[in-house]
């Protein structure tokens, strides 16, 4: 069963996202960190190695979205697991405000990059998870 084309789109646009931003941050973490994204200068003190290390993780994730985009009911747990990881960095920016250790100034930019990619995310994998499988519609289709 052929998913619909605007799910591929959401996967591939979120996956180029995620895999730019990884770029960003293994290749130029200073620039990234200070220059690229507003307010994380106000997360803590900078550490090359840490937004390095976190850019591999959104590399991965990126690759896996833009590869589960050619067939996102084959590639499920690639979606799910980037569903995961977001809904994670979500719970830690939302606690980082809870606990006033970031202010609210870019909350609009963390909407953007962070809460509306995840919800998205999300909600694919609810789609994804109702939509029956190939194997699934072959099977029922031979027992009739």
């Amino acid at each position: 069963m052929n998913q619909p084309r605007w799910i591929k789109i959401l996967l591939w646009v979120l996956g180029a996202t995620s895999l730019l931003n990884g770029i960003a941050m293994f290749f130029a973490p200073a620039t990234w960190f200070f220059k690229m994204v507003p307010g994380v200068p106000e997360t803590g003190p900078f550490n090359a190695h840490l937004v390095a290390d976190s850019g591999t993780f959104f590399i991965a994730v990126g690759v896996g979205l833009l590869i589960a985009g050619f067939d996102p009911r084959r590639h499920l747990a690639v979606v799910i697991v980037a569903a995961i990881a977001n809904l994670f960095h979500s719970i830690l920016h939302a606690w980082a405000h809870e606990a006033g250790l970031l202010s609210l100034q870019h909350l609009g930019v963390e909407f953007a990059g962070i809460y509306i990619p995840t919800l998205v995310l999300i909600g694919l994998v609810i789609m994804l998870l109702q939509t029956p499988s190939q194997s699934s519609v072959a099977s029922t289709a031979r027992a009739a």
